[in-house]
């Protein structure tokens, strides 16, 4: 099995020349995030993209 390594901008790219289109990509953080502030923001866009989360 070869594995690729692409930066993001080629990953959105050969979604798009394949006729796909991610389900949802969305920035949760950076480096100087806590952890906590992470997990609340990642929490949110699952949210909001229809998942439901059990014992926040």
């Amino acid at each position: 099995m070869k594995i690729i390594i692409q930066s993001i901008k080629n990953y959105f790219k050969s979604k798009k020349d394949r006729g796909l289109e991610p389900v949802f990509f969305e920035k949760i953080g950076d480096k100087r995030t806590s952890r906590d502030e992470m997990l609340k923001n990642l929490i949110k866009a699952l949210e909001k993209n229809g998942w439901t989360i059990k014992d926040k």
